[in-house]
């Protein structure tokens, strides 16, 4: 599945460089006391957090997916359930009380 699927390509670049374009359209006079500015709407900065996000994930390891698979079908996968309470208190207690807000 991808998320450009789901999430329309933004041009940012062309907005900014119509932006610019304007900006020295402009007199001299005004070019020079004038700052260019550049406005993203939501949806852009949600793209780009996305984009972050998806950078500092780390690659699937096709191998270990692999085995898990093979141990899931065999019958041989074992789940710890108090390791898996404690890892979801931990990241529980990690968020803070106010992360949800």
């Amino acid at each position: 599945m991808k998320i450009s699927d789901f999430v329309p390509q933004i041009k940012a670049d062309a907005k900014v460089q119509k932006a610019k374009a304007k900006t020295a359209a402009g007199s001299a006079s005004t070019a020079a006391s004038e700052m260019d500015t550049v406005r993203l709407s939501a949806s852009s900065v949600d793209v780009q957090k996305m984009k972050m996000i998806i950078q500092d994930t780390p690659p699937v390891r096709m191998d270990r997916v692999q085995a898990l698979k093979q141990q899931i079908e065999n019958g041989d996968y074992q789940v710890d359930p108090y390791r898996v309470a404690d890892k979801m208190l931990m990241n529980l207690l990690a968020e803070g009380p106010l992360s949800g807000q």
